[in-house]
């Protein structure tokens, strides 16, 4: 099975060609869903349901399997 990792096309800008942005509020609670591709694919995946479905792999509509409510936890994770 193969992971975005191993694929040499993803490639990084330098930092300084990313786009500026303004903090963004996060929502307080999204669903989730989990996907799976084909059995030749064999890739899966948590998705934000609603979002694409497109495997990252194969290019292939992934199938979603369970769709679970997230609620949002605030945390600072600079602080540990």
């Amino acid at each position: 099975m193969c992971n975005g990792n191993d694929v040499p096309y993803f490639k990084q800008y330098p930092i300084d060609q990313y786009l500026d942005i303004e903090p963004e509020e996060f929502e307080k609670e999204i669903l989730i869903a989990y996907a799976v591709c084909g059995k030749e694919c064999g890739h899966k995946e948590f998705i934000v349901d609603g979002q694409t479905q497109v495997c990252k792999i194969c290019h292939k509509q992934m199938f979603r399997t369970e769709v679970k409510r997230y609620i949002l936890v605030e945390q600072d994770v600079n602080k540990r």
